[in-house]
């Protein structure tokens, strides 16, 4: 039986994002992952109020990027973070959010290169690197989030595990064989799938509430894989000005199409939940279910803590 997290974005003020973390242990979730996005609230500060009121969920960041964090920088957070929550800190590294990073004048140049040399910088920080006045990091999860099969390969060569940023199957199905392909050794590997979600018993509000956050994960993602999608260079621009402008009557009027559905899983409840019965049969490690959850986050949690508890039983 796979583990099951939620993500969280820090938006709103710290305690209600720590309220929710303590509705998630509260729930049965085994994990918490938060966002980090310059736009929101800093989320090793958020995490850190989450660790204060929780005392089983293994914690944190999903994803931070080579560009705008310093390993040296991390491997701190880190290991203050893991020193106060005993333990139960994890990392994600990716090459981050195309179009946030534009916004801050920031070019997403050579991101396989630049994740790989971060990771194995981090690393070695912790196995060598300069003394830390604190209790060390026994052993620091590292996992790396990935759309494209080269980031892919690289997470089954370097990470401890991957986070797959797809909720459409065929992607999520593909993503596993290009892991496993490049998996080598026997090594311990968590195979975890980073959806985002949004439930509701109306269909059309859990679908409105998820184009923006599938808005900005089709903006930022890569040309090859838009085209297969039937994503015009045209259709991804004007989503991204939208975004830019915070244009959002704009926006749902260019999201008829079936490319939110790559992006994200929305509808009832039940969709939802024979969508993960499939990434189950598949062989994953782990599902995160990840913001915006749906129009109402919290009865939209606790409709998702019912479903996994179903889903347990039925793979006992």
């Amino acid at each position: 039986m796979p583990k099951f997290s939620v993500e969280l974005v820090p938006r709103d003020p710290l305690w209600k994002t720590a309220l929710m973390a303590m509705i998630a242990e509260g729930l049965g979730f085994d994990g918490l992952w938060m966002s980090d996005h310059f736009f929101n609230r800093n989320v090793f500060i958020a995490l850190s109020e989450a660790a204060r009121r929780t005392r089983r969920l293994i914690l944190g960041p999903s994803v931070v990027n080579p560009y705008i964090h310093h390993p040296i920088t991390i491997a701190q957070i880190m290991t203050t973070l893991n020193d106060m929550a005993g333990d139960r800190f994890r990392l994600a590294v990716g090459a981050g959010d195309k179009l946030s990073l534009a916004r801050l004048g920031i070019e997403r140049r050579n991101p396989v290169e630049e994740v790989s040399f971060f990771v194995e910088r981090l690393r070695k920080i912790f196995s060598e690197g300069p003394r830390l006045e604190m209790p060390p990091v026994k052993r620091l999860p590292i996992f790396l989030g990935a759309q494209g099969p080269r980031m892919m390969r690289l997470a089954a060569q370097i990470g401890d595990g991957v986070l797959v940023n797809w909720s459409n199957l065929e992607m999520i199905r593909e993503a596993k064989e290009n892991v496993r392909d490049a998996l080598t050794g026997g090594r311990d590997f968590v195979m975890a799938v980073h959806l985002i979600v949004s439930i509701h018993e109306d269909a059309g509000k859990a679908r409105k509430t998820a184009v923006p956050f599938a808005a900005y994960l089709m903006a930022g993602s890569s040309p090859k894989y838009l085209e297969r999608i039937g994503v015009s260079e045209e259709l991804r621009g004007r989503v991204a000005r939208c975004l830019e402008t915070s244009d959002w009557e704009g926006l749902y009027q260019v999201s008829d199409g079936d490319w939110v559905d790559y992006f994200s899983i929305w509808g009832k409840p039940e969709r939802l939940e024979e969508h993960i019965a499939n990434i189950i049969e598949l062989g994953y490690d782990e599902v995160v279910l990840g913001g915006p959850l749906g129009p109402r986050p919290y009865r939209a949690l606790r409709w998702i803590s019912r479903m996994v508890r179903r889903l347990g039983r039925e793979n006992c």
